[in-house]
């Protein structure tokens, strides 16, 4: 199974990405609660109100990741912005381990859930405050996927692990290979397994 879900999706390109320079500090970046609340905004996620699955805060600016009472119908809201989720529309159903962010001159988010007996996830890109899906979920057949900062550049990348070869691809923001791991016997033995935080000295030229 390739990592990038093209069947069920219309693949999009992130157009633009902002230049990547070598990052000389990361900025801040706080977890959330994870606890599921009503959402006091008007926003609604299906047929009735939203409610906040787990929030992160993003150089200083708090982002939430927003459901309907079974996980489904999901949001990504960061200020006054409102972005649904596809993931969601797919079929999976986002929990309190569902987001992911990086902080980052270029920073990004990665909202994840299981699907079919892995893990599919979207990334949500913030360029000059604005935040913007990337029109490409991933899907890994290991159940794994991971943002983090891999190449030493001012944006995270995206790893994604797959189970048939064991190995795990890892991608720029703008969907573009990055490189992969050598290919293992078991996923268990990729670094960090299963909260997964690859290195640049992991990466070899893909398969």
């Amino acid at each position: 199974m390739t990592a990038v879900v093209a069947a069920v999706v219309t693949v999009g390109a992130l157009g633009g990405v902002a230049s990547l320079r070598a990052r000389d500090q990361a900025p801040r970046l706080e977890a959330g609660a994870p606890a599921m609340t009503p959402q006091s905004a008007a926003a609604e996620c299906g047929d009735g109100p939203c409610r906040t699955v787990t929030t992160q805060t993003v150089n200083g600016a708090q982002v939430s990741l927003l459901a309907d009472e079974q996980g489904a119908n999901g949001r990504f809201q960061a200020g006054g912005q409102l972005v649904q989720t596809s993931i969601t529309e797919l079929g999976a159903r986002v929990d309190a381990s569902s987001l992911s962010c990086v902080a980052a001159s270029v920073s990004a988010c990665l909202v994840s859930a299981p699907l079919n007996g892995g893990r599919i996830g979207e990334v949500l890109v913030e360029q000059d405050g604005e935040w913007n899906s990337v029109d490409k979920p991933y899907f890994s057949g290991a159940g794994a996927i991971a943002l983090n900062n891999i190449t030493g550049t001012d944006a995270p990348e995206i790893t994604v692990v797959e189970s048939a070869p064991v190995l795990a691809r890892v991608y720029t923001l703008a969907g573009a290979p990055a490189g992969c791991t050598k290919k293992y016997t078991y996923a268990s033995q990729i670094r960090g397994w299963p909260n997964v935080r690859l290195t640049a000295a992991d990466l070899r030229a893909c398969p």
